[in-house]
């Protein structure tokens, strides 16, 4: 969508021309079959309940609707007389917070879910427990456990440098300090690593679960893999 050489905005389907795109975006939604609602104010017309509230919000900011029926007013005592006359005086019904213990209300039920989607909706990491407000934070906290792990210990690094001089001190110390498994011929340079042998092949514990689906994994280092792999698109 382009404008015309005398820098009009020209509506495809009725080639009513405008100054601004925003202008003709606008009056495009009078060719859609859905759009049914219409501001009082200005006459444009709106996919639904929600699109025209933030257009009001943005465009008649000066200006006052009625929470009940939402009509339009130009001044709070035109309200006032409005609340008076058609709705009997009444405080206009107020919509509550559904989480448990939390008190507060709105006039707009979308004011509710932005109030639960910003102040009680806590996304958390399965690998650190922490918690975040919004899943854009938590994915981006994700790639910080992008770390290198000792194969032996689990001991992690941030450079695969300093991994591999730490391995080389486990085996200066394999042939004084081996421990074989109970149940199966491996062994092991430390107790940490046989117990994690113990819980991940003979226990099949899966104690890390995916944020982003319903599978776990008996490693962390797994579970990162998993994540970059499948949900490459969230990391």
């Amino acid at each position: 969508m382009e404008p015309t050489p005398e820098n009009k905005w020209e509506c495809a389907k009725c080639s009513k021309q405008f100054k601004t795109k925003d202008n003709l975006t606008r009056h495009m939604v009078t060719h859609d079959p859905d759009a049914k609602v219409k501001c009082e104010v200005c006459g444009n017309i709106f996919k639904n309940k929600r699109s025209l509230s933030t257009h009001k919000f943005e465009i008649h900011i000066d200006q006052t609707w009625c929470a009940t029926c939402d009509q339009m007013f130009s001044s709070v005592d035109d309200l006032r007389r409005h609340n008076d006359t058609v709705h009997g005086g009444e405080e206009p019904p107020r919509f509550s917070c559904p989480v448990p213990r939390c008190k507060k209300t709105y006039q707009h039920e979308e004011d509710v879910a932005k109030h639960v989607e910003t102040e009680h909706v806590r996304f958390r990491c399965t690998l650190c427990r922490r918690t975040f407000e919004t899943r854009v934070q938590l994915e981006a906290h994700i790639s910080s456990h992008t770390r290198y792990k000792c194969a032996t210990c689990l001991k992690s690094f941030a450079r695969i440098r300093d991994m591999k001089l730490h391995e080389a001190t486990h085996l200066e110390k394999s042939a004084r300090d081996v421990l074989q498994c109970p149940l199966c011929p491996e062994t092991f340079l430390t107790r940490r690593g046989l117990q994690g042998h113990v819980r991940v092949v003979h226990e099949n514990q899966r104690n890390y679960p995916c944020t982003f689906c319903d599978k776990r994994f008996s490693q962390t280092s797994n579970l990162k893999r998993h994540v970059e792999a499948v949900h490459a698109t969230y990391v």
